[in-house]
């Protein structure tokens, strides 16, 4: 039951406001408690050995949140308790606390209270603390929204543990504070603890890939004080004297409890995303407030549709959709071009020879359009959505698509949240039901390819026919090397290489010949370049690189010799270090790698030993390696070396086979090719 009463009010709202239902929870002791650490368990902290030799770690950090009345309305309350332990220098960064707090435009504020801090230090069987005193809090402003307050702690060496605490009061209800459990150290306990009032209801995001050790819901009574403001005109007083009363109001609360522990550190690993996809945490979106059974709720989150509305109706989106600009006129010429594919791919091209993508990713333009194209240069929603409205003035069915690169996080499609996008790019819809997804920030990319950054997950087309689409890639990245080489009695192989970079690989490479050879050369130093040609302008076709150059062998003839070409020639390092993996392997588009040499003998020299030929597969057609050599005569091999990735995710279960696979590879690579001189 949900009660208000006070001097002057009492209401009752029925207990269907708790919208859930769960088992009570005993009350849980709290892990730590600021300022309690003894000697001995000081001792018994450092004796401990830090999981994976780390320089720091955390011992334990807790956090609770709680809703409570407050002056006109409810607060948040978040309170957090942490202990680390610094084992070496290079741990120090981890004395150093940051905490972001959020104002709005109006001023109001969230307030950093009750902040301390000790650094304790074991002497024998002493231990000293040091408390942290208020002139070591600085603050600084991170952006119009956000204020950052960072504290270090004093007198921080090794063998150090430290403790802070503090408390954050927020009258800002949307902003139930999340909590991370895993950090760049190894965590040996994260706890986080909610109490949610019946009348509030929000969305709970969980990412973890790892194991809670508990995850727990309950019901509990739940009692807070509310103050309310009026105008008072009792007899004896002044007339409209403002003046407070006091309710207590009494609910059910909903009650939640994270544990994780011995967390390990989290690591970077090639082939991910950005952090926060796989860091273990829980967020938290308000949905729903409803104060009275009787009354309608209200929807904090709201729809996909409704997001869209506002969009719309955005001076630095949807508007700028509708302003006329020279590029428009010009792209309405384009409108001659019978084929809408072709059209659109130039009205592209249009947009890439008006103006540069010169200023970083953002959903929300900056200048108008005149601006931009007068600078010609702009942000990534600028030029793109200039790419829109030239091709509407084409004659093009085409919506502005919304995405999140990779550096910035996957969209979760349940959670119509807005700042969940920093990219907007152009869907055009093609006769037949087919789609172009179009991009003018990278001239070096075809009109077929969107950013690799942008390759993750989903996308949202806006306008009538509002829907998510897969952010696929279209190509793989391709990696094609052809050579014919002369080998000589000492070791030496002289002849010509030709490199192809299609796909994804070609926009690294589209640049000028000096600098394409420079990059090839620092890729294989112990080759010797002598002449080198380069066709790169084309988008529509592959980089292409040919060089003549000499592998110098032995000082002296040799009776025997030991060929690797294809080593030689380079497969990549194993980018798959690890023996274990947690997190999938996530590429933004497929790999290609092809490898074909043909080896010409000196005169006298004949081939006593071959590496047998080989095919590796990865499980439902993720990929294969394959290594074939040929005899074609009596003095020339062909050998060939062939590593596809046919997809682009690949779980944590398939990561072994995926490293065996290029374990094989590079091992293949390595096995020599016999020839002697009879």
């Amino acid at each position: 039951m949900f009660a208000c009463s006070g001097p002057a009010a009492h209401r009752v709202v029925g207990s269907a406001l708790l919208l859930f239902s769960f088992t009570s929870l005993r009350a849980q002791e709290v892990p730590i408690r600021f300022g309690k650490l003894d000697a001995k368990e000081a001792a018994a902290l450092l004796a401990k050995p830090t999981a994976d030799s780390s320089a720091a770690e955390v011992l334990c950090d807790f956090g609770q949140s709680t809703i409570n009345g407050a002056q006109d309305g409810f607060e948040l309350r978040f309170e957090r308790t942490s202990r680390r332990l610094i084992r070496r220098r290079s741990g120090y960064d981890h004395a150093t606390v940051r905490v972001i707090l959020y104002h709005d435009p109006a001023g109001t504020r969230e307030q950093l209270q009750q902040l301390k801090a000790v650094t304790y230090n074991l002497n024998g069987k002493e231990l000293t603390r040091d408390l942290m005193k208020s002139e070591a809090v600085f603050s600084r402003k991170l952006d119009e929204r956000h204020d950052e307050y960072a504290f270090t702690l004093p007198n921080v060496r090794e063998g150090s543990i430290l403790e802070f605490t503090y408390r954050i009061r927020s009258p800002f209800l949307f902003n139930l504070q999340d909590w991370q459990f895993q950090q760049t150290v190894p965590v040996r306990w994260s706890e986080y603890r909610v109490q949610i009032p019946a009348f509030y209801q929000y969305k709970e995001i969980t990412r973890s890939f790892w194991p809670f050790a508990v995850n727990e819901s309950g019901a509990v009574p739940y009692t807070t004080g509310y103050r309310e403001s009026y105008i008072s005109s009792a007899a004896g007083l002044p007339a409209r004297t403002p003046s407070n009363r006091t309710f207590s109001i009494t609910t059910q609360a909903l009650t939640r409890r994270w544990v994780q522990k011995d967390i390990p550190a989290f690591r970077p690993e090639p082939y991910l995303t950005t952090e926060f996809d796989y860091l273990s945490r829980v967020d938290f979106e308000l949905q729903r407030i409803q104060f009275d059974a009787d009354s309608q709720p209200q929807f904090l989150i709201g729809t996909w549709e409704q997001i869209e509305e506002k969009l719309a109706a955005r001076e630095d989106f949807g508007a700028y959709l509708k302003r006329n600009s020279a590029l428009a006129r010009e792209a309405g010429g384009l409108r001659s071009i019978p084929d809408p594919a072709a059209r659109a791919v130039a009205v592209r091209q249009l947009v890439l020879g008006a103006v540069s993508c010169t200023r970083g990713n953002s959903l929300y333009t900056q200048n108008p359009p005149g601006m931009v194209l007068e600078l010609r240069q702009g942000n990534v929603a600028e030029v793109n959505l200039l790419l829109v409205r030239a091709l509407r003035e084409a004659g093009l069915d085409a919506q502005p698509l919304l995405l999140s690169t990779r550096s910035h996080g996957q969209v979760q499609t349940d959670l119509p949240v807005i700042s969940q996008f920093n990219y907007v790019a152009a869907y055009v819809s093609l006769p037949g039901g087919n789609q172009l997804l179009l991009d003018a920030t990278n001239p070096t990319l075809p009109a077929e390819l969107l950013p690799e950054d942008c390759l993750n997950g989903k996308g949202r087309v806006l306008g009538l026919s509002g829907r998510w689409i897969n952010l696929t890639a279209p190509a793989a990245r391709f990696h094609y090397t052809s050579a014919h080489l002369m080998l000589d009695a000492k070791g030496g192989m002289q002849g010509k290489i030709s490199q192809e970079y299609a796909g994804y690989s070609a926009p690294e490479y589209r640049q000028p010949l000096p600098a394409l050879r420079q990059q090839w050369q620092q890729a294989h130093p112990e080759w010797q370049v002598q002449q080198a040609e380069a066709s790169s302008i084309d988008l529509t076709r592959a980089v292409s690189l040919v060089l003549t150059a000499h592998l110098p062998g032995g000082k002296d003839p040799a009776a025997t010799l030991y060929l690797r070409p294809l080593q030689q020639l380079g497969l990549p390092a194993n980018p798959f270090i690890s023996p274990e993996r947690l997190y999938p392997v996530d590429m933004a588009c497929p790999t290609r790698l092809e490898y074909q040499v043909e080896l010409t003998l000196p005169p006298g020299y004949a081939v006593t030993e071959l590496p047998a030929n080989a095919t590796v597969a990865l499980p439902n057609g993720g990929g294969r390696f394959l290594y074939n050599i040929t005899r074609t005569t009596t003095s020339t091999l062909t050998v060939t070396g062939r590593l596809q990735l046919a997809k682009t995710h690949y779980s944590a279960q398939e990561y072994g086979a995926l490293r065996e696979l290029y374990t094989q590879a590079l091992a293949k690579f390595a096995e020599p090719i016999v020839v002697q001189h009879p």
